[in-house]
């Protein structure tokens, strides 16, 4: 993804250690790329966004074991988090890089194709009822990364890590000096610690973000972020009051990226509020914060 990673462990490692470990760190990075990066085109995803509809093929157990995950977090968020969207959005950021966006009739044609129920994974095997049907998982994958490189440190025999990868962080055990790892949210990218909105210890914990200021087109009066509702089968809008970004904390990064990019589709920080309480029902583990939108300065997470 092109994004720098972090990564700190919290007892001291000899030069054979810190080989192993970058071994490790580069085995779990080569495995994302293979299952799950859509922009590998020999990838195991892509291979199944090529797919025809209604052709069941094998895929392997990592796979069908996340795309289990994912069907848990797309109901968990009553579809507001969908990686089906992928065509719609790949229309849509076609348009916009070159100024335009899509007509209604353009939309319509690729619709029918959006929707986690057109995704069928059982017994080892997939299947789609579309043929233009295809998932992005980006919306976690990062997240899922995150949680694989700790897990594999951990197995590893390195109980107390940091990772961080473009803003997602998960840790385990604690910080070198024997404290809990800390962190910090900014306030809209004012990264002085004093401004922040939040320290938090990480306690065997994740935390990821979602924000309407990663990537962005301004198209007349409006600007369009990359982030895609597919109810409406567009991506949303920044505009007074709308959510700039969401912070959540969780026991796992990918559903707490998950979580995060659901927020973001909610219209206000209110509704989002609202629906952040029944979710913490359900995982009282789970913690958010939100930001209104003020505008134009990036949100990121900092190791204090």
């Amino acid at each position: 993804m092109t994004i720098d990673y972090k990564i700190i462990i919290g007892s001291p490692v000899d030069e054979m250690q810190k080989k192993t470990i970058e071994e490790l760190v580069s085995a779990t990075f080569s495995e994302i790329n293979t299952i799950y990066n859509k922009w590998n085109p020999h990838s195991e995803i892509s291979t199944l966004n090529q797919l025809k509809g209604k052709v069941t093929y094998p895929i392997s157990q990592k796979l069908e074991s996340f795309l289990k995950f994912t069907d848990q977090i797309v109901k968990m968020t009553e579809g507001r988090f969908d990686p089906t969207i992928e065509p719609i959005q790949k229309l849509w950021k076609e348009k916009l890089a070159n100024g335009e966006i899509p007509t209604n009739k353009e939309i319509a044609k690729i619709a029918p194709a959006v929707g986690w129920d057109k995704i069928h994974v059982e017994n080892g095997y997939f299947y789609k009822d579309h043929d233009h049907t295809a998932i992005d998982l980006g919306g976690i994958a990062k997240g899922f990364c995150v949680d694989l490189l700790v897990e594999n440190l951990n197995a590893a025999g390195y109980p107390h890590v940091y990772v961080e990868w473009g803003g997602e962080i998960r840790c385990s055990g604690k910080h070198p000096s024997g404290r809990p790892w800390r962190v910090f949210i900014s306030n809209l990218g004012d990264q002085q610690q004093e401004n922040g909105i939040a320290e938090i210890d990480l306690i065997d914990q994740a935390i990821a973000t979602s924000g309407d200021y990663l990537q962005n087109w301004k198209i007349g009066t409006a600007t369009y972020f990359h982030i895609f509702d597919a109810t409406t089968k567009r991506p949303l809008v920044s505009a007074p009051h709308s959510i700039a970004s969401a912070s959540v904390v969780a026991p796992t990064c990918a559903l707490a990226d998950g979580l995060a990019t659901a927020a973001m589709t909610f219209s206000t920080v209110e509704e989002a509020q609202q629906w952040s309480e029944q979710i913490n029902k359900l995982f009282p583990e789970t913690h958010f914060w939100f930001i209104e939108n003020a505008r134009e300065k990036s949100e990121e997470k900092s190791e204090i």
